[in-house]
């Protein structure tokens, strides 16, 4: 009877110490932006995929090249592309 008190207590402690996940948002203009998931590309480095999510509204996958400086950068690819450390 022991054992099962201790492994329940073992659990809930599992259960409520586990690692919670939030998406990463910021406001630009009057859209809110959150990065759902990132993952770069193998072959060209400067390019991501990403999915985000804006005001509440799931968008499907998207490339970003974040190589190039386009003066005509949406809010979008800033967002993702200021996520990513310049090398």
């Amino acid at each position: 009877m022991g054992r099962v008190i201790c492994f329940v207590i073992l659990i809930g402690l599992c259960w409520w110490a586990a690692p919670a996940y939030g998406e990463l948002c910021r406001v630009y203009g009057e859209q809110q932006i959150c990065l759902v998931s990132l993952k770069r590309s193998a072959k060209y480095y400067w390019e991501y995929r990403a999915v985000l999510r804006i005001n509440g509204k799931k968008i499907p996958v998207q490339k970003f090249d974040c190589l190039h400086n386009l003066d005509l950068a949406n809010d979008r690819r800033k967002f993702v592309c200021s996520l990513i450390p310049r090398r």
